[in-house]
């Protein structure tokens, strides 16, 4: 957790805003396994969370001021990678991609340590902290989190999950995120499926009896909503003696979650900043064991909670995913991914039932249009014959495709088919214009969605684009993590590719334009503005808003916003491990890509501009310890290797 140094903030989120655009499809319909009663061997794992291995790491890691680009976080980060090879896990670096450190050293990264899935490797489970902190012992923010991430290693990490777990303290979190966000932008553009985050950042302080009994608390965006629910089910069913609350102000104030969450991933900010205006140790030297983590029982707690959600996700039976309805020979056309260990499925309209399939998709072949919404589910049914828990919900209005080009001024004080989410848009004079406006009276917490029916786009069509006016005020101290408007267009309502991402507040109206000329050919297409932001959540006299006017689908390409999308896979295997001094490496990038060598003092010692997949030597090292770093010009990934 950082301080609230707005000034350093606009100084760093240059690097952020700076990286490359990601179509990323998100996570957002993520949905969970039911929780019917507490698992044995789940509550079995839960009772060898050890407080006096919390204090042993937040002690040994309260002794550096661990800034993320000074020697003693290169120090801590080694520590990290010896517990995790410790625990027969595979790790690795992934550096941060910010500006900080001006010598040829290898600064510290995110340390990344891997659990393999048995049944789905692809999918992953993410269990996070921050290890550096700028300015003291950082006892409580943020040892006791990555001491949190330790322990559910140790005791996870001797059983065998269908889901992948990745352990991840995370580098730089108190220089604006610029450890976390590259990582989760190289997780975006590598489409990865993380069904959810579970981020430990302080989690070791209480404020006394006065506040009443001991109790966890945990964060959320809308994004993270179903996760919370999940997690918060999960944490009172095994560790009820500590209840879990939602924060009462609703998010936490920063943290490394909200890098998944601006990518759509569903993340959690879990830790004791619920009480963080009573904690006058906070960023200061008194941030030590007695002071600052002055509260083991919570810390325990808080990582019981963390081990059961984990292992209940990590091995759960999960609902089917993906579930949406697009329209298919003018009828409403229903399509999910399966869900293993299943005998059939049963299909709810309107919350009742509508009939049963063994397939993965459907046919409403009952529905005319009637001027009205109605919502589609799924629920799965377990070889066993018990029902398991409900897909995500979608909804479906007409079977009647958008005729374009269309246009809406908004002048009548209607939005015509248009499907406005939340309910308060309203119509009127705004800004000099007649147009259509949502005003939020939070500090933060805004979902707002502007939504057209679907259109189909003729193989004839030469150009053809979309475009509105806008007006809108977005600023938060989170921007731009927590905060934007986002333009979206599917072809399945499954995947929201991302077209743009307009972070910055214009009190002022400005045009935009955006070609849909890569949907040329599609039967089905939608397009949407979607205006969120996550945070406190508490009501406030100052409103933020978006007026949108002149809203339109034409046949034309002029003065469109392009953007450029990265979609490279990266990754970094050397073997063998240790070696004689011949190693290959092997990125799956199919191209050159830079290599370079450290020793542990984080000195560079070999160095290769120019060099593709294939064998390294590295014979002319004397024998010990090394680090070999490929960057491929906008990530680092690093593997500690042994020379014999």
């Amino acid at each position: 957790m950082k301080k609230y140094l707005l000034f350093i903030a606009m100084a760093l989120c240059f690097n952020v805003l700076n990286a490359q655009f990601i179509d990323h499809k998100g996570n957002r319909n993520q949905t969970y396994p039911d929780v019917y009663g507490a698992n044995a061997d789940i509550a079995a794992m839960i009772n060898q969370v050890d407080t006096t291995n919390l204090y042993d790491d937040i002690y040994w890691m309260q002794q550096f001021i661990r800034d993320c680009a000074s020697p003693a976080a290169v120090t801590v980060q080694n520590f990290l990678i010896d517990r995790f090879e410790s625990l027969g896990l595979e790790t690795y670096i992934h550096h941060h991609t910010g500006h900080i450190g001006e010598t040829d050293t290898l600064d510290a990264g995110n340390v990344i340590a891997i659990q393999p899935g048995t049944e789905f490797p692809d999918e992953y489970i993410i269990v996070a902290s921050h290890y550096d902190h700028p300015d003291g012992p950082g006892a409580d923010d943020n040892a006791s989190g990555t001491a949190g991430v330790l322990e559910c290693a140790r005791i996870l990490s001797q059983h065998q999950f269908k889901r992948t777990i990745l352990y991840i303290p995370f580098n730089g979190e108190e220089r604006w995120m610029v450890g976390s966000y590259p990582f989760v932008q190289k997780c975006a553009s590598e489409d990865m499926n993380i069904l959810g985050v579970f981020d430990m950042d302080m989690i070791g302080f209480w404020p006394g009896p006065e506040y009443g009994p001991v109790t966890m608390y945990s964060g959320y965006s809308y994004i993270s909503e179903r996760l919370f629910d999940f997690y918060q089910t999960v944490a009172n069913t095994y560790v009820p003696e500590m209840p879990t609350y939602r924060f009462t102000k609703k998010d936490s104030y920063g943290g490394d979650h909200m890098c998944f969450n601006i990518h759509e991933y569903p993340a959690l900010y879990i830790g004791d900043i619920e009480y963080h205006a009573e904690n006058i140790y906070y960023h200061t030297p008194n941030d030590t064991i007695g002071t600052g983590v002055n509260c083991f029982a919570l810390a325990q707690g808080f990582v019981k909670a963390v081990v059961a959600a984990t292992a209940e996700l990590a091995g759960g039976w999960l609902p089917p995913q993906d579930f949406s309805v697009t329209v298919r020979d003018d009828m409403p056309y229903l399509s999910w991914s399966g869900s293993a260990d299943t005998q059939f499925y049963l299909v709810y309209k309107d919350d009742e039932m509508l009939g049963y399939t063994a397939e993965t998709s459907f046919v409403d072949e009952l529905f005319w249009t009637d001027g009205q919404w109605h919502k589609y589910y799924v629920k799965p049914v377990h070889l066993d014959s018990w029902a398991g828990p409900k897909s995500n919900i979608d909804s479906i209005y007409s079977c009647e495709p958008l005729h374009i080009p269309a246009f809406y001024d908004f002048e009548d004080e209607t939005a015509g088919d248009l499907h406005l989410y939340n309910d308060n848009w309203y119509f009127g004079q705004f800004k000099q214009r007649k147009c259509l406006t949502a005003k939020t009276y939070t500090y933060d917490n805004v979902l707002q969605i502007i939504e057209t029916p679907w259109f189909s786009i003729p193989e004839t069509t030469e150009d053809v684009s979309f475009g509105f006016k806008m007006n809108r005020y977005i600023f938060s101290l989170w921007s731009p993590f927590n905060a934007g408007v986002y333009i979206e267009v599917t072809t399945d309502r499954k995947n929201w590719h991302l077209i743009d991402w307009i972070w910055d507040s214009h009190n002022q109206w400005h045009d935009y334009a955006f070609s849909l000329n890569d949907y040329i050919g599609e039967d089905y297409v939608q397009v949407r503005i979607r205006f969120e932001a996550s945070g406190q959540g508490n009501t406030t006299t100052s409103y933020k808003y978006m007026a949108v006017d002149d809203f339109y689908i034409n046949f034309d390409h002029e003065d469109v916003n392009e953007n450029y999308v990265a979609n490279e896979k990266f990754s970094l295997s050397v073997s063998p491990n240790p070696s004689k001094g011949t190693v290959n490496i092997s990125t799956g990038l199919e191209r050159n890509y830079s290599v370079s060598v450290y020793n542990m003092l984080g000195i560079r010692v070999l160095s290769f501009d120019e060099f593709r997949d294939g064998t390294l030597d590295l014979t002319s090292l004397q024998a010990g310890v090394y680090f070999v770093s490929a960057n491929n010009g906008s990530d680092m990934l690093t593997k500690r290797i042994v020379i014999k």
